[in-house]
């Protein structure tokens, strides 16, 4: 199903960059996505009814997503047509990617002990844009005490690791080696 998501995603994204409407698009999906978070069971149990007909199934679309813009609302209903309104979150993930990837931003975790100060953030920040070339990079942070000391941050498949934990485990390796 993933590839299914990144179809309806690169659809909208092109329809969105080709209409000059990308931070429209991004901004309004972004909601649709977060409003229906928590309810993959319901759109589930309403894309596998087989006694609700496609015409009901964008009637509901049209209720709850009737003030999206035109592009997005069209897509919406081609899910509910297709029996993929369960999609929308993973269609939202995979247009992020796309959109991050054309701005050349991304999103990292930043793993610490303790909650990291503003400055702090800011010189781990200017580190991710160096190692990663990126333009932007958004920062959402984490407690992890098991890194005893130090911080770990993700951006995509990249993983930084300043950790003591880090350091504690490669001096092991070294000592199993000498062993």
């Amino acid at each position: 199903m993933a590839d299914v998501a990144n179809k309806y995603a690169k659809a909208l994204f092109d329809v969105a960059i080709d209409k000059d409407r990308l931070d429209l698009m991004y901004h309004e999906l972004s909601e649709v996505s977060e409003a229906t978070r928590n309810y993959g069971e319901d759109f589930r149990a309403i894309d596998s009814n087989p006694n609700q007909p496609a015409s009901e199934r964008r009637k509901f679309v049209g209720i709850i997503f009737g003030d999206a813009n035109y592009y997005l609302k069209n897509m919406l209903m081609i899910l509910a047509n297709n029996r993929h309104l369960v999609l929308i979150n993973s269609i939202f993930k995979e247009f992020k990617s796309l959109y991050n990837e054309y701005h050349n931003e991304d999103s990292a975790i930043v793993e610490s002990v303790y909650q990291l100060s503003d400055e702090e953030l800011d010189r781990i920040k200017d580190l991710i844009l160096k190692q990663t070339n990126l333009s932007q990079v958004h920062i959402t942070t984490k407690i992890n005490p098991e890194l005893i000391g130090g911080f770990r941050v993700k951006v995509g498949t990249t993983v930084l690791d300043g950790s003591v934990k880090k350091d504690l485990e490669q001096i092991e390796r070294k000592f199993r080696r000498v062993n």
